[in-house]
């Protein structure tokens, strides 16, 4: 009975991995056709945003960042991997992980540097991966089962308390940017959405946040609540009762 339980756990652990990662590719695309429209709409840009840090972000993690396929033994081998683990592993405690990202996602929408990542491409990048990296952080005490073993928050009411406090971050700053009543974001561009002033463009955009913040966070609340991985529960010290994972 029990090999049959960890094999359907493994299945099913399969099953995860195989759709996170068609979720992954399919961000990607659709990120690559909001790419060109970036500069043009604050709205959409915000949009994009939303996408990369709260879709694309826990879609790799959970896919493994696709590496899922490869023979536990051969992945240990890659320095890649490596490498890989002991970075995210050193920002992905909660405490660590919740910091960055907040402080990531206000730094990047603070009105100059927002301005400049739209006139300076090399600025433009650093944003993007600045923000994957702090929410690839922050939704991995979330995401129990990851080759990774990074740490993972174990009881239902620390995920609540973290993710409140990751959803209100998000809340803040769009109603911060919403209830403007001058335009604060001043790029070089025009609102090409239909009828759309360019301050009506920036308080859809922060409208945005609000409402896919809001898709997300219930998402990942209903995901997280459900998820269980026996393997957290192994070889932790007491003493760190609420988060599970451990360093190779």
């Amino acid at each position: 009975m029990e090999g049959n339980g960890k094999a359907d756990r493994g299945r099913t652990g399969r099953s995860t991995k195989i759709f996170a990662s068609f979720t992954a590719v399919a961000t990607l695309i659709a990120m690559a056709y909001l790419n060109p429209a970036l500069g043009e709409s604050f709205t959409i840009h915000m949009v994009y945003h939303m996408i990369l840090i709260g879709v694309l972000a826990p879609s790799l993690l959970a896919a493994d960042f696709f590496l899922w396929w490869l023979p536990p033994g051969t992945l240990r081998k890659r320095t890649l991997y490596r490498t890989l683990r002991r970075g995210l592993y050193a920002i992905s405690y909660p405490v660590t992980a919740f910091i960055l990202s907040t402080a990531v996602l206000w730094f990047w929408h603070i009105p100059i540097p927002y301005d400049v990542t739209l006139t300076d491409m090399p600025v433009h990048i650093l944003e993007h991966v600045t923000l994957l990296i702090a929410f690839i952080a922050y939704w991995a005490p979330l995401v129990p089962g990851s080759r990774l073993h990074l740490p993972v928050i174990r009881t239902n009411e620390g995920k609540a308390l973290y993710l409140l406090a990751g959803a209100m971050q998000g809340m803040i700053l769009g109603a911060i940017i919403t209830f403007q009543d001058q335009i604060v974001y001043l790029y070089p561009s025009t609102a090409h959405l239909p009828g759309v002033t360019l301050l009506g463009d920036q308080e859809m955009g922060g409208a945005a946040m609000w409402f896919i913040g809001a898709i997300i966070y219930a998402v990942a609340a209903i995901l997280s609540f459900r998820s269980t991985d026996p393997d957290i529960h192994r070889d932790v010290p007491p003493a760190r009762g609420a988060i599970g994972g451990q360093e190779e």
